[in-house]
């Protein structure tokens, strides 16, 4: 334990404290790095590896960009960090990490329990997810985060200075002067002649250091730090920000010197990081952006042909602004002002509300776009995705319902619409909106324009026709009138217009789908999960308006029905992936499954509570 600490230290530790930043990060984080499969800026990376240790953006107050800096420029500062959030009770009690109200920990507190657990996670590596128990997939989770933020800290300790001592003819070998630092690339110059050296006084003295003089010592010690820090860096590759000219592609400054990889170009913005590491060091931000300036002279000339720097800039207002957490809070606030229209009728209220509601729609719309741009593709390719187009798209028709009516109706529907799944987004979100690359079979531009934005458009359909209902059922509970004289029939004709449209867009994208599927895997239909989810909502939907026109259904059965869309577009839409097979499977979620479960018991009691009030509601007024 004691080596593996000392070990540690010594990579990253240069003897500095370097003091709290003043450094303006703004450019900082626009700078390109390759990171899953795409070019993105530093600040998306920042955010999204810090999600991944800590489940937030903002663990105590950090700043993702800040944080980074001094992962890669100040790592013996940066292991003080708490960042590693330990949620599990048991987790923490294997570590031997303290309890504290707030489970979040420094590498540094997590290092002892990482050594004591490293042979129980050794076997657990290569078992599948559900063949562990939820400690044991802990436990392997905090150990590959650890493993992964090592990479972050040694990102540059082959540039950073070191706090070793060089010997003044050693010095000189490696071409460096009393004022400079020292840094594993100057200690490369002298490493075939140090091993050398200490190859000779082990086979003199053997490899008792007992037996060493100072000065032998003091080179084993050297040698010993220089393979130490090579070792670190060993496959080393995360932190890809230097581009290769001709070859398209990104490297890690360690792959610079591991691999080989580059050349003059490649070394020249290299070097500007360095300075950039020293300008942090020091605080100094006129040097800073110079070097940031330098840096991105020296990328236009190393990017691909392809790059559009333009994407960087986007995705990091992108992050800034957070447009559907906006959303979010103006859905939100449209759902407050449509209850208090619904009170008093004020059309003030009225009005700010439907503005809101608006304002919602178009911050939505702003955040497609986005990602469109960025992604460089159709804005649905993940569930996550998915949900944020059906909220899009659920709560612009219902601006449309409400400009038709006038009543409330739309307003309430959107509102309450655009919170549920707003509310739904976040919590499938996972890692981050990290906006990732999808397989080849999926990244296919034409399908994912025209069958998976066409299924979406019918899911958003299908839930805002199911609100519509449900609005109905209530309004015909809550009333006293009889069933021919309330205001209804005008509602009912909507709702079978939007149930028409969401069929129309769920038979056209299930269609196509089986188009995609022939085209890709070589047959039409294979009963995979999915497809018999998309054609369960289209058989009950052709039931249903089947069975309206002609006349063998009641009107409580059909609004009732309808209603019930939200539960069989939950099902076919996240309930099917849940099921661990099939070709569109991510998989046994245990949150989604239950939240799935819960929502489909409560719509079914609410829907059944309201058709047995209106039923008797109906006896009564009837015998009177």
């Amino acid at each position: 334990m004691i080596k593996f600490l000392v070990s540690f230290f010594l990579i990253f530790l240069s003897g500095v404290s370097y003091a709290e930043s003043v450094i303006p990060l703004n450019e900082f984080g626009r700078l390109p790095i390759l990171h899953e499969g795409r070019i993105k800026p530093l600040d998306s990376f920042a955010r999204i590896e810090l999600i991944k240790f800590a489940k937030r953006e903002n663990p105590n107050g950090l700043i993702p960009l800040e944080w980074l800096a001094r992962c890669i420029f100040d790592p013996a500062t940066a292991v003080q960090d708490k960042i590693f959030l330990v949620e599990n009770a048991e987790t923490r009690h294997i570590m031997g990490l303290e309890e504290r109200k707030k489970p979040f920990y420094s590498y540094t507190e997590l290092l002892s329990g990482l050594e004591k657990t490293k042979s129980d996670t050794a076997h657990l590596i290569n078992n599948l997810p559900d063949k562990l128990t939820r400690e044991q997939q802990d436990l392997l989770s905090i150990h590959e985060n650890a493993l992964q933020y090592t990479q972050i800290l040694r990102s540059f300790s082959s540039v950073l200075p070191l706090d070793v001592s060089l010997p003044l003819d050693w010095k000189k070998q490696a071409g460096l002067t009393d004022k400079n630092t020292v840094n594993f690339i100057n200690l490369q110059k002298i490493s075939p002649a140090l091993e050398e050296k200490i190859k000779n006084i082990v086979t003199a003295k053997g490899e008792d250091p007992n037996k060493y003089n100072p000065t032998e010592l003091e080179l084993v010690m050297l040698g010993w730090k220089i393979k130490t820090i090579a070792e670190a860096g060993q496959n080393n590759n995360l932190f890809r920000i230097i581009p290769i000219s001709g070859e398209g592609g990104f490297a890690s400054p360690w792959e610079l010197i591991n691999d080989g990889k580059g050349g003059p170009k490649s070394q020249n913005i290299l070097n500007n990081w360095v300075t950039l590491s020293h300008a942090w060091q020091t605080q100094d931000a006129g040097a800073w952006a110079d070097a940031i300036d330098s840096i991105n002279h020296h990328y236009l000339s190393a990017l691909p042909e392809n790059y559009d720097s333009g994407r960087i800039w986007v995705e990091t207002i992108y992050n800034s602004i957070s447009p559907f957490q906006i959303s979010f809070l103006l859905f939100s606030l449209s759902f407050i002002f449509s209850i208090l229209f619904f009170i008093n009728h004020s059309q003030k209220i009225y009005r700010i509300g439907l503005f809101l509601l608006i304002c919602a729609v178009i911050s939505q719309s702003i955040g497609l776009a986005g990602r469109i741009y960025v992604m460089d593709r159709p804005p649905v390719g993940t569930l996550y995705e998915s949900i944020l187009f059906v909220t899009f798209i659920a709560s612009l028709l219902s601006i449309f319902v409400e400009r038709r009516i006038q009543n409330g109706i739309g307003l309430i529907s959107g509102a309450v619409v655009g919170v549920i799944l707003s509310l739904l987004a976040f919590s499938l979100v996972g890692e981050g909106d990290n906006m990732k690359v999808l397989g080849a079979v999926l990244n296919t531009r034409f399908w994912l324009t025209t069958h998976v934005l066409c299924i979406t458009i019918g899911y958003g359909w299908c839930l805002l026709t199911s609100l519509l209902a449900h609005i109905a059922l209530v309004r015909q509970s809550i009333s006293r009138k009889r069933e021919g004289d309330n205001d209804d029939h005008h509602l009912s004709h909507m709702i079978t217009t939007h149930a028409l449209f969401s069929l129309l867009f769920t038979t056209i994208g299930t269609i196509l789908g089986g188009i995609w599927a022939d085209q890709s895997w070589g047959r039409f239909w294979g009963w995979d999960p999915k497809e018999n989810g998309a054609l369960l909502i289209v058989l009950w939907l052709i039931w249903l308006i089947h069975g309206k026109i002609a006349g063998q259904i009641s009107q409580m059965v059909w609004l009732g029905g309808i209603s019930m869309l939200s539960v069989i577009v939950g099902i076919a839409w996240v309930g099917v992936n849940l099921l661990g097979v099939g070709l569109h499977s991510y998989g046994f979620i245990d949150g989604v499954f239950w939240g799935l479960g819960l929502f489909s018991a409560l719509e079914i009691a609410i829907i059944t509570t309201m058709v047995i009030i209106i039923n008797k509601k109906k006896k009564v007024l009837n015998a009177v």
